[in-house]
């Protein structure tokens, strides 16, 4: 286990479960290689709870990066595998809140292409500015947040549902005494599964390409990133809430809340999605067919309510985020290079004027 978290109440929950998760991934890589092997969890400085119930159920939380070695190729999947990330354009001149609105509106309401889910989870879009800070050319920029919903759920997806293509292959690894196990795939199923997952990666990079370009269109003037934190780097890898290319990234704070832009430091080894999420009451406890959460119990297939059920991170005014992404870059060395300030965002809440 490598730990770069910031040793939060909530970090200091789940580090405990994450070694278990890490010694069920060495137990099946083992017995699938018939030599020992060994599997390595690194969790960030974002480490909190996931949205996914059935990932959290499997021993998987947001803010992690999963690694295991084996002769076999297997997934474990309840890493409920998908891709997300965000996008930056910058745009050539202002746009009125209420002209965006339109067009985004427009785009959304057209899903001849793709089924957009910009307004699920903890997805948004948002139009912001930059008054120059940290070396970020000034003026407005489309900063969007979603991952490839076209390969979610269903036979063709990859998340771990009874209809899936994989569903009569998976595999369970209990660990005795308790209520945690997991689920993997393993040989060929694996492979068609990551074969899936990689293509993933510039599929989605093209699906917010695709959205933000017919969104702006005449106001469009660059992009300044696409980035992916979650999927499979490789074959024997997970990366969730975790950036794996060392390039630009967008460090996610909370709603309404400025942007970060940053360029990760020489020593690379991974680096944060945002601030993550945390609990009120730091609790959770694994049952047969539920996990509970502080004082809530969720069964497989649930999602939780984020903003109720758990909250992300400096997200009140009162907090300093700079202070606190200085933290974040202290133990995942970067440098800030731009602070976007949200003006309007569209996300799960509805649109909001900030």
């Amino acid at each position: 286990m490598i730990n770069y978290t910031l040793n939060d109440p909530t970090q200091q929950m789940l580090i405990p479960h994450l070694e278990t998760t890490e010694k069920l991934l060495s137990r099946v890589a083992t017995k699938l290689s018939g030599v020992k092997k060994y599997a390595e969890i690194t969790a960030m400085p974002d480490l909190g709870i996931a949205h996914n119930c059935t990932r959290m159920m499997g021993g998987f939380f947001t803010g992690a990066r999963y690694v295991w070695d084996s002769t076999v190729p297997f997934i474990p999947v309840d890493t409920t595998v998908n891709v997300c990330g965000t996008a930056v354009f910058k745009l050539k001149n202002e746009i009125s809140v209420q002209e965006f609105l339109d067009r985004v509106k427009t785009v959304l309401a057209d899903r001849t292409r793709y089924t957009w889910n910009y307004t699920n989870g903890n997805h948004f879009i948002s139009l912001c500015c930059s008054n120059g800070e940290y070396g970020t050319e000034p003026g407005y920029y489309m900063v969007v947040h979603a991952s490839a919903n076209e390969f979610k759920n269903g036979p063709n997806g990859l998340y771990p549902n009874s209809e899936v293509w994989y569903y009569d292959a998976i595999q369970t690894e209990y660990l005795d005494g308790t209520s945690r196990y997991l689920r993997y795939i393993a040989g060929a199923p694996a492979e068609r599964f990551y074969e899936i997952a990689k293509m993933l990666i510039s599929f989605n990079e093209e699906r917010n390409r695709y959205f933000i370009r017919n969104v702006l269109q005449e106001y469009l003037e660059k992009e300044v990133l696409s980035v992916q934190h979650y999927g499979m780097p490789n074959s024997h890898t997970v990366c969730i809430g975790s950036h794996w290319e060392s390039s630009s990234y967008t460090l996610l704070t909370a709603p309404g809340r400025p942007i970060f832009l940053v360029e990760p430091g020489k020593n690379y080894d991974g680096s944060p999605h945002g601030f993550g999420l945390e609990v009120k009451n730091p609790q959770i406890e694994f049952g047969q067919n539920a996990i509970t959460i502080g004082e809530k119990t969720f069964q497989r297939g649930e999602s939780i309510n984020i903003g109720v059920d758990a909250l992300n991170r400096c997200s009140s005014p009162k907090d300093n985020l700079d202070d606190y992404v200085s933290g974040i870059l202290d133990v995942c060395p970067g440098k800030i290079i731009g602070k976007l300030y949200q003006i309007v965002s569209i996300s799960k809440d509805g649109t909001k004027i900030w």
